[in-house]
Formats: C-alpha cells, sequence, structure tokens
C-alpha cells in the first residue's frame, strides 16, 4: 500500500477490520433515515424511530447479505402485520387473542425464507396486537412502512460504497498457511530427536486446525458474496480468482497434513520401539527433509500464484523453494525403495507419508489440478 504513517495505518485497519466500515454506514443510513421520517405526515409518522430500525437492517457486510436481510425483516414485519390484523379484527387482546398472535407467530417464525428475521414475526405481531390497538392500520403503516423506508436508505448507503472484504479473507488464508507450516516443522522436530516421541509428546504437536480452516471457509464465502451485485467487483475479477484458488489449494493441503499428523502419531511412536516405527533410523532424517521442505514452500504459497508484478526475485526464489523441495521429495522416494530392498519389507506406511508430501507440493503447484481456474 502506498500511503504510509498515519494515514496508511488507518487506511491498513480500514480494510482489514470491514466492521469499522459498516459501523460508518450503519450510523449515517440510520441518521438520513431519522432526517427522512420527519417529512412523513399522518399517522405512521408518530412512530419515526422504525425508519432508523430499518436502515440498520439493512446495512450489514456485504451489498448481497444486505439485500437478502432487508427483504427477509421487511417480509418478517409484513406477516407480522398481517397476523395481527387479522386477528385483531375478531376481538381485542385478551388473553385468547394473545394465545393465538404469539402461536401463528412462532409458527410462520420457522419459514426458511425468513431466515434469522422470523425471529421478528411472533414479537412484533404482539406488539401491533396490543400497542397499535388504538389505531392498528396507522400502527402497521408506521411499523411496517417506515421500517421498509429505513431499509431502503440502507440499501442506498451500502450500494454507494458497497464492501469488498478480501482482506480479511487473505488474513485468514496467511493464518491457515502459517498454522500448517508450523504443523509440519514440528513434525520435523519430532522426527529429528533421538528417539520417537511417546503418545503424548505426538499430542503435544498436533495443532488445531479445524477452527482456523472454518474461519477461512468463512471469510472467503463472505469475500464471495460480496463480488454479487458490487460494481467494484470487476476490477478485482484477478484478485479474486487468485484468492479463490489459493483456497481451494490450502483447504487440500489442510487435509493433507491433518492426515499425516494421525499418520506419524499413530505409526511413529516410542511404544512401538526404534525398530518397529514405521519409517526407522534410516528413513526418519530423509523424512524430515522432505517436511521441511515442504514447510518452506507452504510459507511461500501467497506468492506461488501467477501474479503480474516486479517482484522478480520472489519468483525465482520461490521457484528455487519448490524444486529443492521436488528433489527432496525425489531422495525420499529412491530411499524408501533402496529400504524395501533391503529389508523385503512392504513399507505401506512411509510409502502413505511420501504420497501424501507428494500431493501436498501437488496442490500449491499453480495450475495443478488441486488449484482448477475459477
Amino acid at each position: 500500500m502506498a500511503a504510509d504513517g498515519l494515514p496508511g495505518s488507518v487506511v491498513r485497519a480500514w480494510v482489514r477490520h470491514p466492521r469499522w466500515g459498516m459501523v460508518v454506514k450503519a450510523a449515517v443510513a440510520a441518521s438520513l433515515a431519522w432526517a427522512l421520517v420527519q417529512l412523513v405526515p399522518g399517522a405512521a409518522g408518530d412512530y419515526p424511530y422504525y425508519a432508523p430500525l430499518g436502515a440498520v437492517v439493512a446495512t450489514s457486510a456485504t451489498l448481497a447479505r444486505s439485500v437478502r436481510e432487508a427483504t427477509q425483516t421487511v417480509g418478517a414485519t409484513g406477516l407480522c402485520a398481517a397476523v395481527a390484523l387479522v386477528v385483531d379484527g375478531f376481538s381485542y387482546p385478551n388473553a385468547v387473542t394473545i394465545a393465538v398472535v404469539v402461536a401463528a407467530g412462532v409458527a410462520l417464525a420457522g419459514w426458511s425464507a425468513l431466515g434469522t428475521s422470523g425471529t421478528w414475526v411472533p414479537t412484533s405481531a404482539l406488539f401491533t396486537l396490543i400497542i397499535g390497538d388504538a389505531d392498528p392500520v396507522g400502527y402497521v403503516a408506521g411499523y411496517a412502512g417506515l421500517t421498509l423506508l429505513g431499509a431502503l436508505v440502507g440499501l442506498a448507503v451500502t450500494a454507494a460504497f458497497p464492501p469488498l472484504p478480501m482482506v480479511p479473507a487473505q488474513a485468514e488464508l496467511d493464518r491457515l498457511r502459517d498454522l500448517l507450516a508450523d504443523q509440519l516443522e514440528d513434525l520435523v522436530d519430532a522426527l529429528r530427536r533421538a528417539s520417537p516421541p511417546d503418545e503424548a509428546g505426538w499430542r503435544a504437536r498436533m495443532r488445531s486446525v479445524d477452527p482456523v480452516l472454518s474461519r477461512m471457509r468463512d471469510a472467503v464465502a463472505l469475500a464471495d458474496q460480496g463480488r454479487r451485485g458490487n460494481r467494484r467487483a470487476r476490477w478485482y475479477a484477478g484478485a479474486a480468482d487468485r484468492l479463490y484458488r489459493r483456497a481451494r489449494a490450502l483447504e487440500s493441503l489442510a487435509f493433507l497434513v491433518v492426515d499425516l499428523v494421525e499418520l506419524l502419531r499413530e505409526h511413529e511412536t516410542a511404544a512401538a520401539g526404534w525398530d518397529d516405527v514405521a519409517l526407522g533410523p534410516r528413513l526418519r532424517p530423509t523424512t524430515a527433509t522432505a517436511l521441511a521442505a515442504l514447510a518452506g514452500v507452504v510459507r511461500t504459497d501467497d506468492r506461488t500464484d501467477d501474479r503480474t508484478d516486479d517482484r522478480t526475485d520472489d519468483r525465482d526464489d520461490d521457484r528455487e523453494q519448490a524444486r529443492s523441495a521436488q528433489d527432496a521429495v525425489d531422495d525420499l522416494a529412491r530411499e524408501l525403495r533402496a529400504e524395501r530392498e533391503r529389508t523385503g519389507h512392504d513399507l505401506f506406511v512411509a510409502g502413505s507419508v511420501l504420497t501424501t508430501v507428494r500431493r501436498s507440493l501437488h496442490a500449491l503447484a499453480p495450475g495443478g489440478p488441486d488449484r482448477p481456474t475459477a
């Protein structure tokens, strides 16, 4: 980023934390909705607070989500108004009508089309029946109409400054990358010890990948959603495609690394005895070298894509890192074949480790089958 000093820090913090943008847009939208509602005449104008409420509801992390949540909220308010008006037409608020309204509202709240806004239906219907009993039509016009007005204001503000949360997704990808590299380096440390770790030693080296992987998926999904209907999306089409390819690569790598950890934990423990473990003293050093080289490739995964920048030195370093990793894997394959010939053993687990390391490198290779062009 070109900006330096305090302005640059503010810009970086702004793009990394999209909620700050939501805060500003929600405040602006609510303020505009409140100003507009002062011009609304008649009974509807007696309930001005519903306009800023609708504006806040319609201000979300992406334009597509704002449209969906605004539509669901307005739909929920319309349903609750209809339920309350129908019941109010038969009788005044009492124990029976309240029970009917709540029962109908709770039943309608489960309609999947309303999403989380369905929870509004029973509460709002109850308010309409009780608070709006003196003037139910005016109350409904104020409640539903002004909520719609506020939602339109919120959508207009969001559309004017549409969020495209790609930087937070990139940060989650970096976090997953670092975790996987750390995990591989922990395996290297275990394999380079004088003797295999016991069960507790292996478990102490196991990283929790699932929560980080889940956050990465959510962030990438939000970035993808942010492109829908976003006029800025076409300017970042190439960066977005690279982001999705990288996400698929790291997701594939995460599954492979977790499988590798479990494989070594199960078959390479001190309880098995030095000569009976899956790799043994002959294959452990070469395997550790291959895993260390793989960890080095993982550390640079954000630069292995088809970028069109001027960082020639970085690209050369990355290619050299990838070649070194491939050489290390080839060395492991040769050692594995030699060990099979020497011992006559099948070495299935060692072969699985080799295959997993190869697949991990392939997952990170630009254009590989694990990284199809989006």
